[in-house]
């Protein structure tokens, strides 16, 4: 199963053309995750894709108050990882999900770019993913190419 978090309107989604398996999880702007535990969704998932406008250098807000809600899958203790802090799971989720940070915008600088990158390395830290895969992208026609990257 994997899980899309984005924050495109409707439209844009419906252009995008993405194929689903049954069991995929697509959280947009407006919607919700089932039940609203996206924390534990992810903990099960195999792959967890975050489709976010660039906002100086990160997450939109829907995006970042998405991942804030994963927070509560968390326990309220800090660990050194990596030798950063970040919050200890509950579940041992290590490995089981990749993550796929895909961010877009017109006029993205190399700064906002190095910016993105550090905080989507940090979230899958944070998350335990088994990797991070960044992408950039300037249009959401070339958007359209995320078909290739997500499994």
């Amino acid at each position: 199963m994997k899980i899309i978090v984005h924050d495109l309107r409707q439209e844009s989604w419906q252009e995008l053309g993405m194929r689903f398996h049954e069991k995929d999880i697509v959280v947009g702007d407006g919607q919700d995750c089932a039940g609203g535990d996206i924390g534990k969704a992810i903990g099960s998932c195999r792959q967890l894709v975050l489709i976010s406008r660039c906002v100086y250098g990160g997450f939109s807000p829907f995006i970042q108050e998405v991942l804030e809600r994963c927070r509560t899958y968390f326990e309220p203790f800090l660990e050194l990882r990596h030798g950063q802090s970040h919050y200890v799971v509950k579940k041992q989720n290590k490995n089981s999900f990749g993550l796929v940070c895909c961010f877009y915008g017109d006029y993205i600088t190399p700064e906002e770019e190095q910016l993105a990158r550090i905080q989507s390395v940090s979230d899958g830290i944070s998350l335990q993913a088994r990797g991070v895969k960044i992408v950039f992208y300037d249009t959401l026609d070339k958007l359209r190419q995320l078909n290739s990257i997500v499994v």
